[in-house]
């Protein structure tokens, strides 16, 4: 059978199509990679945002909405997302919806690209631009659940023993090992590096002790730590501070300064930022059955320099709470840790909440409680049969910190 002439290249028409169809879904594979391309590079400026806020609502204590959207707007820029290059940048601290909205530790950040430029689909389909939205959520979270710290690998082993201690929402964390015989301990965790621990006739409610590899000073984590830690005090002069009863000392958000300070009597108030510590050796006292101290409404924070020798604040009672805004928040006793002395804040009646920080001193601590705390001591000794109480930190109020990319 012969073929006529005019089936010949009948196919070609065919090919052509084929052809057309095959060049069309390659360019849409192209385009798709593209736009996964730049949504997978916007993502990663939102995340990164998103973390730059959550690091500034760190560093600043969870305090201003300001410098968290700021910084997240920043790191956005940076990463070549801007009104600028035609992106909108949406900050929020706090978010208004979600699962963290209302959290001033959050920040949302939204970026929306309205044009991202796409090359064969519009042959298709007549569209040459598509839309592009990424969103992340930044969280300034708890850092570390300890409520003691006992950092110290060369002072001795640390004394619990008799101790009645109840911190069930957080850890203990030993660097040394200690002596824990005939007491009864609630913690969530209990961690020590070296040596053997006594627990003869001791109860532990919750966590028994475990090896752990030795932690660092929580400090850096804590903004208001880290602030006394890196700043020298704004004093002019430092006076000489003898205070016998019914007295205020300080007031909030100024700076007091003593060479030495002694508080006796009952009823006094303290305020601010009390800076105690001149050449020449410097202490604290504040102590005696019948001394009674008081922070004011705003909070008070001892900031005791590398002179302060000699600090006794033993049968005193101290109602002391860090303040909640401001550079020294959460800290209530922060001392130089070049000064290695011993601490006496025992046998009183103690309601602390914050920041005890003698990273670097052996610290008697007995017959205490705090609504909540954090004790950063070189070693310490806890023997007292009345009980030692911590409570967590409430929500948004805990005092060491890190950024994390939430969502």
């Amino acid at each position: 059978m012969q073929r006529g002439h005019a089936q010949r290249g009948a196919v070609l028409p065919l090919v052509a199509i084929c052809l057309a169809v095959l060049m069309g879904f390659a360019g849409l594979s192209v385009d798709v990679g593209f736009l996964e391309y730049k949504q997978q590079a916007q993502q990663a400026a939102t995340d990164a945002a998103a973390m730059g806020g959550a690091e500034a609502a760190y560093a600043d204590g969870c305090q201003s909405s300001t410098a968290a959207q700021s910084a997240a707007t920043s790191d956005a820029t940076l990463n070549g997302f801007s009104s600028s290059t035609g992106s909108t940048v949406t900050p929020l601290n706090p978010p208004t919806s979600g699962p963290y909205a209302g959290n001033a530790c959050a920040v949302s950040v939204t970026i929306y690209t309205p044009k991202v430029q796409t090359f064969f689909s519009k042959v298709l389909t007549g569209v040459s631009n598509m839309p592009e939205t990424t969103q992340a959520v930044g969280l300034a979270s708890q850092n570390n659940p300890g409520c003691i710290w006992l950092l110290s690998t060369s002072l001795g082993q640390s004394n619990l023993s008799n101790s009645h201690i109840s911190t069930p929402g957080c850890d203990i964390y030993i660097n040394d090992s200690a002596n824990m015989s005939n007491a009864t301990i609630n913690a969530a965790y209990i961690g020590y590096s070296t040596g053997t621990n006594n627990t003869s006739g001791t109860t532990f409610t919750t966590a028994t002790p475990v090896p752990m590899t030795q932690v660092s000073d929580p400090c850096p984590q804590m903004p208001g730590c880290a602030y006394l830690t890196n700043n020298t005090p704004t004093c002019s002069s430092f006076a000489s501070g003898n205070y016998t009863g019914n007295a205020t000392i300080g007031s909030a958000g100024v700076t007091t300064c003593f060479s030495n300070l002694s508080i006796s009597g009952a009823n006094n108030t303290v305020c601010g930022l009390i800076v105690v510590g001149a050449a020449g050796g410097s202490q604290l006292q504040i102590d005696g059955g019948n001394t009674s101290v008081s922070s004011c409404a705003s909070g008070v924070t001892f900031q005791m320099l590398s002179t302060v020798s000699n600090i006794n604040l033993s049968s005193a009672t101290l109602t002391l709470s860090a303040p909640t805004t401001g550079n020294t928040r959460g800290v209530v006793l922060w001392r130089n840790s070049a000064q290695t002395n011993s601490v006496n804040i025992s046998s009183g009646t103690y309601a602390f909440s914050g920041l005890l920080y003698f990273p670097t001193s052996p610290v008697n601590y007995s017959s205490a409680s705090a609504s909540y705390a954090n004790l950063v001591f070189g070693q310490g000794n806890f023997s007292t049969s009345t009980g030692l109480s911590l409570a967590s930190p409430p929500p948004n109020g805990t005092i060491a910190l890190k950024a994390t990319l939430a969502e």
